[in-house]
């Protein structure tokens, strides 16, 4: 063969393989449960008037209900909370909130969202191409965005158009990533106006640069960071703006070891409590958590069957079996009245949860108060939520951490006994542990 011909074809194959080194095919997959939090810290304007930095976080729990090859179906729980700072104090916390939700995803990205209530807030989003990329490979491709500018559930979805830029591999904590570089617009008005826009939202205009990067053994996408700066404005003229950043990330949760679980909730000489059916909680015999079954978390929950109470303030906690994770649900818990100062002697109570958690190390753990319905809901609430958070503190001084706890409260809205007698109304004054799974 000619010496010359040799070296073109040489090269040529040469060329071929560092190409194909440098050719990556991206794939989406997510782990069997999913834990993912997104923190936003927002600088707002109302009315072009700087009102203080909004940080607004929001954990997400989701399990696979069911797997296809090419799509899976995911349900769980969002858990929202904001706050409003100024000069780094908080000045009001408007949202504090658990929404549900269900949506099918296939392997390329695409959401199909089955129970909407708002979340995910970000949909088609990010995609992946069919082809294997290369550094600087660009593809397009739609996708939606669900907003909530000032958090009063007045929920908009705007279509987005998203460019993506291949960056290439690198290392993010000891693993091996792609990183994407996405731009997309915020653009709604009189003349682009979809149908899911809500009523009171006249205009929006904005800008987005997302830093992505997806895990290059599971395909999840474990950092999202998200550089904005956009303004929505109201039939009454009145306007929001937000500039800031938005950092999505995920996490694994913490398995459970329901046997561990087992021998120290029976340690701490709690009972089980039977469920809605009327069968007893499977909890001691399982060693894997139940399969999740959504809730309408706007409507009553449906009243639980009740163990004897006559020997009920003997025990620190009732075990129940719930959609979530494992309860503990602490009845009659006394308070000084209309505060959240714990009596002194239940402290015993709250020893025995520690001493229950604590075998969940690094585990997530929803705090949930309620009142007796006494006629005053703003004052049940606000007293509810108070209670919850103190229970969360004095857990925290004993030797857990505080970023463990979610706190709720829901006044007498969600009663276990009957209102109108002093005993049921005991019942009702609870405070709810769930270990999240």
């Amino acid at each position: 063969m000619n010496p010359k011909k040799s070296i073109i074809l040489l090269f040529i194959c040469i060329c071929a393989l560092l190409g194909a080194e440098d050719t990556v095919s991206l794939r989406l997959g997510t782990p069997g449960k999913w834990y993912q939090v997104e923190r936003s810290n927002w600088s707002r304007y109302d009315n072009g008037k700087y009102t203080g930095l909004t940080h607004r976080e929001t954990r997400s729990l989701l399990s696979v209900r069911s797997g296809l090859q090419h799509q899976t179906i995911w349900s769980g729980s969002f858990y929202v909370l904001e706050e409003t700072l100024r000069d780094m104090s908080a000045a009001t916390r408007s949202l504090n909130d658990i929404v549900d939700t269900e949506f099918t995803l296939t392997n390329d990205g695409r959401m199909t969202v089955t129970k909407d209530n708002g979340y995910p807030r970000l949909r088609n989003f990010p995609v992946v191409p069919e082809n294997p990329v290369t550094k600087g490979d660009v593809w397009e491709a739609t996708g939606e965005r669900a907003v909530d500018p000032n958090n009063d559930g007045n929920i908009s979805v705007m279509p987005i158009e998203v460019s993506y830029t291949f960056i290439g591999e690198e290392t993010y904590k000891g693993e091996l990533v792609y990183r994407l570089r996405a731009k997309y617009a915020t653009r709604i008005s009189t003349y682009n106006r979809p149908r899911s826009i809500h009523k009171d939202l006249k205009a929006a205009n904005g800008t987005h640069d997302v830093d992505i990067l997806i895990s290059a053994e599971s395909g999840s996408p474990i950092l999202m960071l998200d550089k904005l700066d956009e303004t929505f404005t109201y039939a009454d003229s009145s306007t929001v703006r937000f500039r800031g950043s938005t950092a999505i990330f995920s996490e694994h949760p913490i398995p459970v070891d329901r046997r561990n679980l087992v021998k120290a909730i029976e340690k701490q000489g709690a009972k089980t409590e039977t469920i809605d059916t009327g069968k007893p909680t499977e909890l001691l015999s399982a060693s894997e958590p139940q399969p999740v079954v959504q809730t309408d978390m706007a409507k009553k929950e449906p009243e639980k069957k009740l163990v004897d109470t006559k020997n009920i303030t003997s025990e620190p906690f009732i075990v129940e079996n719930t959609p979530r994770g494992v309860r503990l649900s602490v009845r009659d818990i006394r308070f000084i009245a209309d505060s959240d100062t714990i009596l002194p002697d239940e402290a015993w109570r709250v020893d025995a949860i520690a001493e229950v958690l604590k075998q969940i190390p690094g585990g997530k753990f929803l705090i949930e108060g309620h009142t007796a319905d006494v006629g005053n809901p703003t004052g049940e609430k606000k007293l509810s939520i108070a209670r919850a958070e103190k229970i969360a503190a004095e857990l925290t001084q004993r030797g857990l951490k505080a970023d463990q706890f979610l706190c709720a409260g829901y006044g007498g809205t969600r009663p276990v006994s009957d209102n109108k007698t002093a005993q049921g109304r005991s019942l009702n004054r609870r405070v709810e542990i769930t270990i999240l799974e």
